[in-house]
């Protein structure tokens, strides 16, 4: 039996109200459930070339300024178990299962979080 994959971006998953925590159905409807969405890694650490923990963000010079995106456009990715994703600065294609969380991070808030089991380039 193969596992549904829906497709998302980032406009879908700005529904997430910050300000409120007001969570759409439709996005609440996808929690647990596997998704793929396009964007770019942000590592945690320096000068690896695979990665297990990393921020996913929807385009490549975000987190790198100040004042970060808000967390509804940073997906905190933990590799599943025994898997590293290639480090790439270009963008990729994330796959894995989708829940939203609460805020977490020191410097960093994020509303949702992958458990990451494929990244592919994105072409």
């Amino acid at each position: 039996m193969s596992t549904r994959v829906t497709e998302i971006d980032w406009n879908f998953l700005q529904q997430l109200d910050v300000s409120t925590g007001n969570i759409p159905k439709d996005l609440n409807a996808l929690n647990g459930h596997t998704v793929k969405i396009p964007g770019f890694i942000i590592p945690l650490e320096d000068n690896q070339d695979f990665v297990d923990e990393f921020l996913f963000v929807p385009s490549p010079m975000a987190c790198i300024h100040v004042p970060p995106p808000p967390p509804n456009q940073i997906v905190h990715v933990k590799m599943a178990s025994g898997k590293k994703a290639k480090m790439s600065y270009g963008p990729v294609w994330l796959t894995g299962k989708f829940l939203i969380i609460e805020n977490i991070g020191k410097k960093v808030k994020a509303s949702f979080e992958i458990l990451g089991s494929q990244i592919q380039p994105y072409i």
